[in-house]
């Protein structure tokens, strides 16, 4: 916990620990980010998540000062590694090292991909859209759910009574155990709740886009046009009053008794095409909190520039987070 005191910015920790938590759960990868920051792959990975963020990229990639190359270098050496990572998983199948990951529980998600793709009843997915995916988990994965840990941990500095609540309802459920169980995590109905309204406050997606309507869609008094890239703003949905009764208040206990609309609430999307990493995302949230509420008081300090609002900071990758934020971490006497 020094370690985020004395860099003053809690979003950077939390990109750094989310990144190692999704390389080694998806396909077993240590990026060694929050002790190594700066080594080869990450500091690739960032660059290329600003490159992509740049309207500039897009826009003047016909001129030849623009440094296009560059951020294409950066994907080859990134596709390097999925293919890597790949390859290796596929060579433990011929020796029966996955099988017996698979067996025990401790097999990450690229192992039980490859597992489930080789039923000889089905198409065996290629190398390539093996490698597409792990960028779809690195890429979607990543920053949404540091933005998410973030913003609750501001939220918890400054309304002290819920912080207690949550951290009593952890020692209750929990008892000695550090981590919580998939039973446990079931028991934690505030902290649900304070995630919950959390993600409706600052959804880490603040839009959602979904792709071309087919044909002419008729809703309400409007007419769709075909081919209409329709866009959710879901920041705005989550904050509308038609939607939420005082929706600028943070109130977790709006959502215990699940009475909103389905659709009022769409961190994570909604339907069938709604987010697939929606569980490991709330999990991870609940095991970090877990393990900071018990050991540790979290205030934010006076000269804050997040003390009467969260100042939201504009980005262009399609993900929202705040300014960087300090945060103080006192060791509970409890």
């Amino acid at each position: 916990m020094d370690l985020l005191l004395s860099l003053n910015n809690l979003i950077l920790i939390y990109n750094r620990y989310t990144l190692d938590v999704l390389g080694k759960a998806a396909f077993g990868f240590d990026f060694n980010n929050l002790e190594d920051p700066n080594n080869v792959y990450v500091t690739t990975f960032n660059e290329l998540i600003k490159d992509l963020g740049n309207p500039l990229f897009f826009l003047l990639s016909f001129l030849n000062y623009f440094p296009r190359t560059k951020t294409l270098k950066k994907m080859i050496k990134l596709n390097n590694l999925f293919d890597e990572i790949v390859e290796k998983k596929r060579q433990s199948v011929k020796s029966g090292e996955m099988d017996k990951k698979i067996n025990n529980g401790t097999a990450d998600l690229l192992e039980y991909m490859i597992q489930a793709s080789s039923d000889p009843e089905n198409p065996t997915l290629t190398s390539d859209e093996l490698r597409y995916n792990l960028a779809v988990f690195m890429f979607a994965g990543h920053d949404t759910t540091a933005n998410a840990l973030t913003t609750i941990l501001y939220l918890l500095a400054t309304h002290k009574e819920v912080q207690k609540k949550v951290r009593d309802e952890i020692l209750r459920v929990l008892g000695d155990d550090l981590t919580p169980s998939i039973e446990q995590q079931k028991e934690l109905k505030y902290m649900n709740m304070v995630i919950n309204e959390n993600l409706r406050l600052y959804p880490p997606a603040p839009e959602l886009q979904r792709r071309y309507n087919a044909q002419d869609v008729k809703f309400r008094n409007h007419v769709i046009p075909a081919k209409t890239a329709i866009v959710l703003f879901t920041y705005g949905i989550h904050h509308s009053s038609k939607n939420w009764e005082n929706p600028e208040k943070f109130v977790p206990e709006r959502f215990e008794n699940e009475k909103h609309d389905h659709y009022a609430w769409l961190s994570f999307g909604g339907g069938s095409r709604s987010c697939l990493g929606i569980n490991f995302s709330l999990f991870e949230q609940r095991v970090t909190l877990c393990l900071l509420l018990r050991k540790y008081e979290i205030s934010l300090p006076e000269d804050s520039i997040h003390k009467d609002k969260l100042q939201l900071e504009p980005d262009n990758t399609g993900t929202m987070g705040p300014y960087p934020i300090p945060l103080i971490f006192k060791r509970n006497t409890d």
